[in-house]
């Protein structure tokens, strides 16, 4: 069985083209490369470098065994940096939570940066509610999380402010509310309202129970398609009812007064236990995506 590093100066070979130049990059001596290679050939008890002209080229047992060789020393690289991972005491996953109400421009590209930093380390990422998330972030089921604001969060979590979101009043042009302009906020009370349901209680002040009649959903894309079904009407961030509203499936619900809607902070929260370096690096990634 060929040993780590007969497979190294095997690879060196073939990329530099010659044992000289493999022992150059390797830093070793030419006759220590060439009798490596040939105690290899022993070992596998065959030739795998042709040497009858100026440069030794691959033999077809050589080309075979190539890509087994390079899988080996990609997968010896991906332990050492694990190791590495370990001694450095850095976490082999991190954990990241989104409320999908917040929005995000091109978030993926963005990942490159933990990528390139992190190659070996797990990710997960999730999607859920924002109450869900503050208190996954609490029971330390999820790292960091990206929330719309709390007055008061749990003691041991730290935040800090990434931005805000507008929240829009919609109904579809179908639904009785679209028809004339209301004069008072009262009128909604009437009927069916389409609000997000949390197993953590009760809501922002933005998403409260205005209209005894509900239909509870735990995201914002069921929300839509109920409100644009014409089933009720519901407060959506602005950047989920745009297209909705630009091709006439949905309306904002007409008023008197000027144009209702809130305006929601949205928050970066992680547990006070978390690594400090890779949240860091995923606070870069977030504040640099929210749209």
């Amino acid at each position: 069985m060929p040993t780590l590093e007969q497979l190294q100066l095997f690879l060196a070979t073939v990329e530099t083209g010659s044992f000289s130049a493999a022992a150059r990059r390797l830093n070793k001596v030419q006759s220590a490369v060439s009798q490596q290679i040939i105690n290899m050939e022993i070992d596998c008890d065959t030739q795998l470098f042709d040497r009858s002209g100026r440069y030794p080229v691959l033999t077809q047992a050589g080309q075979t065994l190539l890509p087994q060789a390079r899988a080996v020393i990609a997968q010896h690289l991906r332990l050492q940096s694990l190791i590495d991972s370990l001694d450095a005491g850095l976490p082999q996953q991190f954990r990241v939570a989104v409320d999908e109400g917040v929005p995000f421009a091109e978030f993926s590209q963005h990942l490159s940066l933990f990528a390139d930093r992190y190659p070996l380390m797990q990710l997960e990422l999730r999607t859920l509610p924002s109450k869900e998330i503050i208190e996954q972030v609490r029971q330390q089921s999820v790292d960091m999380g990206v929330v719309f604001s709390e007055e008061i969060y749990p003691q041991q979590i730290d935040f800090e402010s990434l931005g805000s979101v507008k929240f829009e009043p919609v109904v579809s042009p179908k639904h009785p509310l679209a028809k004339a302009p209301m004069n008072n906020l009262d009128q909604l009370k009437l009927h069916r309202q389409l609000t997000i349901g949390s197993k953590q209680g009760p809501q922002w002040s933005f998403q409260a129970e205005h209209s005894p009649q509900l239909w509870l959903a735990d995201n914002y894309y069921a929300l839509l398609d109920l409100a644009k079904s014409g089933f009720g009407w519901a407060l959506l961030p602005e950047h989920l009812v745009q297209d909705a509203l630009e091709q006439g499936q949905l309306c904002h619900i007409p008023l008197t007064m000027e144009q209702m809607g809130w305006i929601a902070n949205v928050d970066l929260i992680q547990h006070s236990s978390v690594n400090q370096e890779v949240s860091g690096v995923f606070r870069q990634i977030l504040t640099a995506a929210i749209a």
